[in-house]
This record gives C-alpha cells, sequence and structure tokens, in this order.
C-alpha cells in the first residue's frame, strides 16, 4: 500500500559484527613476539609463558615478604595468641573469603594483564601488559630456559620486553628515552650496542637511530663504550611502521638474541655461534630469519 515503507530485515546478529581492533600506542608497554607463519598458535604459546611465569615470580615474591614479616612478628606472637583467638577465627574467614573472590576474578585479572595487540606485520605479534617492567619476567624466563635447556614453546620463537613505545622520529625517540638509558646507564659504566630491525618503514634511518641513542648513552657516563660483540646491554630498536619499540636487553648475545629455541637447543647454538659473527650494530648483513622475511 502507498504511503508504507518496506521493513528491511537485520540479518547480521550482534555476534556477527567485528570487533574493535587494538593496535600499538604510545606508552604502550609489553612483548614483541615472532614467529613462522603460526600467529594463533604463537599468542596461545605466548599466553601461557608469560602467565606460567609471572605467577612464579609473584610467588616469589610473596615468598620473601613472608618471611620477612613472620620474622618481624615472632617475638610477640607468643604473648599475644590467648587473647586474640576469637579475633584469629574472623581473620581466618575473612582471608577464606578473599581467597575465593581472588579466585574468581584471576581469569579477568590475567586477560587484563596481557593483551595481543596488531602489529600489522606478518610474523609480528605485540603482547601488551600492565607489568611495572617487562624486562624482569622476561629475564626470569630467559634464566630458566638457558639452565634447564627445556623448551616450554612450540611457536613462539623470538621474545623481547619492550620498555617503551614512541613515534618513530628522532624527536620524539630522544625525548621519551632519557628517563629509560638514564634509569640503566647512568651509575656504573656499561658497554653497550645497538640492535635496528625495520619493518614497513623507510623513512627513519638506521644510523640517526644509532648515532642519536649512542651520543644519550655517553652523556650520561663519559665511561659507557661500544661493544658489539659481548655488550653488558644492548639497546634493540624495533621500528614497526610509525612506531618505534625500545627494549634494554642484558645479555642478549647470551641468550641468543632472545630466540627461545635457540636458547634451549645446545647442537643449533654450537653451530651458530662457530658460523656467524656480529660486526654492526643493525641486522641488515645477518643471515635470512623471519624479522628479514617481514622487511
Amino acid at each position: 500500500m502507498e504511503g508504507q515503507k518496506r521493513k528491511w530485515n537485520n540479518y547480521y546478529s550482534k555476534d556477527q559484527r567485528k570487533k574493535k581492533q587494538a593496535y600499538i600506542e604510545s606508552g604502550m608497554k609489553g612483548f614483541l613476539c615472532t614467529c613462522n607463519f603460526r600467529e594463533k598458535e604463537c599468542i596461545k604459546d605466548a599466553y601461557k609463558l608469560l602467565e606460567k611465569f609471572e605467577s612464579e615470580l609473584i610467588n616469589d615474591d610473596n615468598s620473601v615478604a613472608v618471611v620477612t614479616k613472620d620474622n618481624q612478628q615472632c617475638q610477640t606472637s607468643q604473648q599475644n595468641n590467648n587473647n586474640h583467638d576469637d579475633d584469629d577465627d574472623v581473620s581466618d574467614a575473612l582471608n577464606k573469603e578473599l581467597d575465593e573472590l581472588k579466585k574468581q576474578s584471576d581469569k579477568s585479572a590475567v586477560a587484563k594483564k596481557f593483551q595481543y595487540i596488531d602489529t600489522g606485520v606478518k610474523n609480528c605479534i605485540f603482547i601488551s601488559t600492565t607489568l611495572a617492567n617487562p624486562l624482569d619476567l622476561a629475564m626470569k624466563i630467559f634464566q630458566d630456559l638457558d639452565e634447564t635447556k627445556q623448551g616450554k614453546s612450540r611457536f613462539l620463537l623470538r621474545l623481547v620486553p619492550i620498555q617503551l613505545i614512541c613515534k618513530a622520529n628522532i624527536v620524539d625517540i630522544k625525548a621519551k628515552s632519557v628517563e629509560l638509558i638514564e634509569q640503566y646507564f647512568t651509575k656504573t659504566p656499561k658497554t653497550f650496542a645497538i640492535v635496528i630491525n625495520r619493518h614497513y618503514n623507510n623513512s627513519l634511518q638506521r644510523s640517526d637511530v644509532i648515532e642519536t641513542v649512542a651520543a644519550m648513552i655517553c652523556e650520561k657516563n663519559s665511561e659507557n663504550k661500544a661493544d658489539l660483540s659481548n655488550p653488558d646491554i644492548a639497546i634493540v630498536v624495533e621500528i614497526i611502521k610509525g612506531h618505534c619499540l625500545i627494549s634494554i636487553a642484558p645479555h642478549y648475545f647470551k641468550y641468543k638474541k632472545y630466540n627461545l629455541l635457540e636458547l634451549c637447543n645446545i647442537k643449533e647454538e654450537t653451530v651458530q655461534s662457530s658460523s656467524s659473527t656480529t660486526t654492526t650494530c643493525d641486522n641488515e648483513n645477518e643471515p635470512k630469519n623471519v624479522d628479514d622475511m617481514i622487511n
């Protein structure tokens, strides 16, 4: 009939609508992960690995705190036992309730603590974190793998802790990285190397980044020296499109450039260490690997 509008059926349910994708932003912290074309499996590996060692790190911190607290209260606990039996019963009940609430919120807390972020680059995954310093967790993982030689991931290749993300330009790099460099290079003299990896970015030159970062390090302590073969700390700069991801990387070459598979494979380590050496600050002349394939 005239005057009546035709109603159109909505064939798309809410579940079929795409969720808003999260992308890398300045100010984020986290872990840069590389893989070989199995990104979904790599994300699962990264979640499992980070959650496992993060819980162990918390347990280690709690055990130290408990021992310290017990030592401080040891002398007074015996005198107050008889007077506080009722209070202990109440506190025990409250603790049980808190434990139950904590268990219920564990899954949601973990999801917020580690979150997948799209980099827009194949074989290159970023896991953001709310941890104050991702380096602490990463070093615990590397030390465990180096000591046990037992692999705990199948599809996750490299795991690089990222302490700083800024815009991919010299001005922003210099402004945002001052505090980070001051934290690690001011007090005691250290040797350093600067490693540059670029992904879909041709505007920011490697030489400019190296000169800028090296000058800042030497300004903090004149005794800081470059050592490209065995530095105390490597500064890994991952340039991804319009963003710059910066990592302070202790024992970078000792831990096989943070390659988890190579770190656990003794035979592979021996072959690679005898066939290749690092002579420059960037990876342009290195053998082809996953990072080179996605440039």
